[in-house]
């Protein structure tokens, strides 16, 4: 676990019990005593490694402070976070938990409102941190709003909510490849998954994470995606709202290690993209780096065919289960050339492997 996110501010949210001013009908008054105490744990989080990921308002009070407009209030509290907060390491701002008006939250910040917003933070924060805008749930609406922020220089991603989990890699495809064309390149993160009263179900529930892992954490980071923030749904112990104990999803921490841990000790992934198209399985995913390293992802356990170049190629698998060192499959090598067979796993489980093909 190396991220957390929070919310400075839920007066008329889901929660009604954080805000950083002495009252809850305070604007202008901020708490030292409070602010304080979140220092502690930021400066913990710091030790740690661990991101943080400041969601700055919910949906339903986004028009709380000088009704939605960049004025006093509003600037007011934002200065007050960069000038406690921003110096810390690995800060994310967050302009808005589902952000923008829907029909259900018909009442929110215009586009123009929230552009000003992340101008004036980023004019106010001297350490340059990280600008995202929080999603909808729903993928018509998620692409009429973030579609706005294409190539928009002070927003730097989508923090992304899918309703459906099966919307994750395609979604993340899409906004890497239109950012792009925008000429302002986001970093695409998974930060919710529906449906809200599931999530990512405590261990006792679902002690496998087989579909989470297979379709949100894995299918975010082959397509390029810069990783996942795992939302607890409010039908389960410890959920959004009520979570007193992180070990409630102890297993689903370990399989999100593993996925990291292959990525850094394996892959040149700065230097990679997605290349569904050069592999024949429509489930499965791959990440390349043309002509050196290629890594597939296969959900259900078998091999599949991959289009590689002229040369000599080495096969391995990864269990992203269990982890632990490379192992070698029914194929050690390959002759590159045109589509050719990966082999099958060690294992015949029918659970997900990853292959990974090197140049030799």
């Amino acid at each position: 676990m190396n991220s957390f996110y929070f919310l400075t501010m839920n007066i008329l949210g889901d929660g009604e019990d954080v805000w950083p001013y002495t009252d809850r009908n305070e604007r202008y008054r901020f708490d030292c005593s409070k602010l304080d105490q979140w220092k502690i744990v930021f400066e913990h989080a710091d030790r740690l490694g661990i991101m943080k990921h400041f969601v700055l308002q919910e949906t339903e009070n986004e028009c709380l402070l000088d009704c939605g407009y960049l004025d006093v209030q509003r600037k007011l509290y934002l200065r007050e976070l960069v000038a406690r907060f921003a110096h810390h390491l690995g800060i994310t701002w967050n302009l808005g938990e589902e952000h923008h008006p829907t029909e259900w939250s018909p009442y929110g910040q215009t586009y123009r409102d929230t552009k000003l917003m992340a101008d004036y933070l980023r004019e106010t924060d001297p350490y340059n941190n990280f600008i995202v805008i929080h999603t909808h749930a729903a993928p018509q609406q998620r692409l009429k709003d973030m579609t706005e922020y294409l190539g928009f220089r002070n927003v730097e991603g989508p923090s992304v909510q899918c309703g459906n989990i099966n919307e994750v890699h395609g979604d993340a495809l899409y906004w890497l490849n239109e950012s792009a064309k925008a000429n302002h390149k986001w970093v695409v993160c998974s930060d919710e998954i529906g449906q809200h009263w599931k999530g990512a179900m405590p261990d006792e529930f679902d002690p496998g994470h087989d579909t989470i892992r297979h379709k949100v954490l894995w299918g975010n980071l082959m397509a390029g995606g810069a990783g996942v923030e795992w939302y607890f749904g409010y039908n389960y112990p410890h959920s959004d709202l009520s979570c007193e104990d992180w070990r409630s999803r102890d297993i689903l921490w370990d399989q999100t290690r593993f996925a990291l841990d292959f990525f850094h000790k394996h892959l040149p992934f700065t230097e990679m993209r997605n290349a569904n198209e050069i592999i024949g399985d429509n489930n499965s995913y791959c990440l390349a780096k043309e002509g050196e390293v290629y890594s597939i992802y296969l959900p259900e356990g078998r091999g599949t065919v991959i289009r590689l170049p002229q040369g000599k190629y080495t096969v391995e698998w990864y269990n992203p289960r269990t982890a632990g060192d490379l192992v070698k499959g029914s194929l050690t090598n390959v002759n590159g050339g045109g589509f050719r067979p990966t082999g099958n796993p060690p294992a015949s489980d029918g659970k997900d492997w990853v292959c990974l093909i090197k140049r030799e």
